[in-house]
């Protein structure tokens, strides 16, 4: 199985998707691996709906899984929740390159410098509420600006405006999350924002130098 994590240059990004169709138009967006969720019976929908694409799920021929009796017995890849999970799968003979860990953005450079493969999930940090990971993104990365989308959230109800202007906020700090993780190390995004998120992780890492731009223009005096 290739494994976009470790086969190809850059940062992969996983889609969590309820349908056939949705799992098409992640990967036509960028998407390298899709998220089946807990419901085993779609992997194998997905998998003719979409053959190529890696698959996530609740099910023996899932690409990847949270289970590591399953990884183990299978070859599948597996997510673990933290880097002391991680270590016990290694421990029963899973191939850390098999292996992702999910960390939020204060522990990703750890992780990463420790040789894990770190998986960020958008999704939950860019839900979250109230103080945490998601506040404490400004002081990781001088970037204070995220405070004004709170803001928005007082828009809610006010008239489809209104409801434009949260949902671009919600995005927006969305695609703030995934540079600031994205420039700390983390290899694959979990996010439904598929082709909004591929822009900013392709651009995180052309500022990195990791990635060429896609165009260059030259000027002269």
């Amino acid at each position: 199985m290739s494994l976009p994590w470790r086969d190809s240059p850059g940062i992969a990004l996983l889609a969590p998707v309820s349908t056939g169709p949705q799992a098409l138009q992640a990967a036509a967006a960028g998407a390298r691996l899709v998220d089946a969720g807990p419901d085993g019976a779609l992997v194998p929908v997905i998998r003719r709906a979409a053959s190529g694409i890696l698959i996530c799920g609740d099910h023996e021929t899932a690409d990847v899984t949270w289970d590591a009796a399953r990884a183990e017995r299978t070859g599948a890849a597996l997510i673990c929740p933290d880097r002391d999970a991680a270590a016990a799968a290694a421990g029963r003979g899973i191939e850390a390159e098999r292996i992702l860990v999910r960390a939020a953005p204060a522990g990703i450079e750890a992780a990463a410098r420790a040789g894990w493969t770190v998986l960020a999930d958008l999704e939950g940090l860019a839900d979250q509420e109230g103080p945490g990971d998601v506040e404490g993104l400004a002081d990781l990365e001088g970037l204070a600006g995220l405070e004004w989308l709170a803001d928005l959230e007082g828009l809610a109800g006010r008239g489809e405006l209104a409801g434009r202007a949260v949902r671009a906020g919600a995005l927006a700090r969305t695609e703030a999350i995934a540079a600031v993780c994205a420039w700390l190390g983390a290899r694959v995004l979990r996010t439904r924002h598929v082709a909004e998120i591929r822009r900013c992780a392709d651009m995180t890492e052309s500022i990195l130098g990791r990635r060429p731009p896609a165009w260059a223009v030259r000027g002269l005096a």
